[in-house]
């Protein structure tokens, strides 16, 4: 077959995503492997073209990759035209700081092809991005890059703290640190909150946590007292795209409640997805939940904007995690640059997620 040089035409565009790709049996695109199926219908609907591809499949002269064959109802493998408009969906940092994947995003540019969400965003990147806007200082808890003589003087100022990996995801190796009645204690993410264990000095508790930082980069954070339901901890997450005219829209929230005994939330972690009107009302009644779902839309939208505006390159999605505290007050928690694709059912259709995906590609191929 011969390579084909010529990008798509923004009324019948060529998508692609890019991500790692296992081809020992059938092909397997990890975690996005049923999301890329929902990208293929609902590209195909409006007469665009998609296929799926890895680093190593991707050459100027065309890119070797998979496309659905809706008549065998499986993955086929192909050489196809240069997209024009590339969601990456890499899931390892490693292969994003690499010289391999920069000399790829050079090779982009010169072609003119845009690539979005083109890196993870870290913890510490995000915050240091929001606390420039002075109107978002009063939803952000306290952070610091951590270390050990922090850990005494955030414990002097609140009762509770977080000590997260820069770098890290889905709720994994998050220490819990806190000091009632002179006593300090500490738990970790993946252990019930049952399991605490108890230090009499602060020397004893650093000491004890110190292996689970190890050399990884951290931040600590101000502990909230969120609302709970039942008992378990919960909080929201808010997912945010760019439309077809480059402007952020909320797509869907969902609250997150904990596993019981652990004090995080994440799905990965135990964590179950609920209706967030419902669980408002449960907590804050009716109104309130109205009210305040409207206040953390507008939050959402706020702090995707900001993010965008400082992140290098193109945003187009980010997942948001909004809390509530007892008092009714929102606190910005996180925010993610390649968020889960499991916080919506499924089925038949094609996700609001997903159109909204397909939306912003269509807007990118604009001239």
């Amino acid at each position: 077959m011969t390579p084909a040089k010529s990008r798509s035409l923004p009324n019948n565009p060529i998508i692609a995503l890019l991500t790692e790709i296992n081809e020992n049996h059938a092909p397997d695109f990890g975690k996005v492997h049923s999301f890329c199926e929902e990208l293929h219908q609902g590209v195909s609907e409006l007469g665009g073209s998609f296929y799926v591809f890895s680093l190593k499949g991707f050459s100027d002269q065309g890119v070797e990759g998979f496309s659905y064959d809706d008549k065998e109802d499986g993955w086929k493998k192909g050489f196809f035209p240069l997209p024009a408009v590339i969601y990456n969906r890499v899931s390892s940092r490693r292969t994003e700081i690499s010289k391999g994947f920069k000399g790829f995003l050079n090779k982009l540019d010169a072609l003119g092809i845009k690539i979005f969400n083109h890196r993870f965003l870290s913890k510490w990147e995000i915050h240091e991005s929001l606390m420039k806007e002075d109107h978002l200082h009063p939803f952000i808890p306290e952070t610091l890059l951590y270390s050990e003589s922090l850990l005494e003087s955030m414990l002097e100022k609140h009762d509770e703290l977080y000590i997260k990996p820069v770098h890290g995801s889905q709720g994994r190796n998050i220490i819990q640190v806190g000091k009632t009645d002179g006593i300090f204690h500490a738990s970790l993410s993946s252990l019930p909150a049952s399991d605490l264990r108890e230090f009499n000095h602060l020397s004893e508790l650093a000491r004890s946590i110190s292996p689970i930082v190890g050399k990884r980069l951290c931040i600590i954070q101000q502990g909230i007292q969120l609302s709970e339901l039942n008992g378990r901890r919960m909080d929201f997450r808010v997912l945010c795209h760019k439309n077809a005219q480059h402007f952020w829209k909320v797509t869907s929230i969902v609250a997150r409640v904990s596993a019981e005994q652990l004090f995080v939330s994440n799905i990965a972690r135990g964590g179950e997805i609920m209706k967030p009107g419902y669980t408002l009302a449960l907590i804050f009644g009716r109104e309130q939940a109205k009210h305040q779902l409207a206040l953390m839309k507008e939050l959402a939208l706020e702090t995707a904007e900001v993010i965008s505006k400082y992140a290098e390159g193109l945003t187009g999605e980010l997942g948001i995690d909004i809390g509530i505290d007892i008092k009714g007050n929102l606190w910005l928690i996180e925010a993610n640059s390649k968020p889960s694709k499991n916080f919506e059912e499924r089925g038949a259709k094609i996700r609001p997620s997903t159109k909204s995906i397909i939306e912003h590609c269509y807007g990118l191929c604009q001239p």
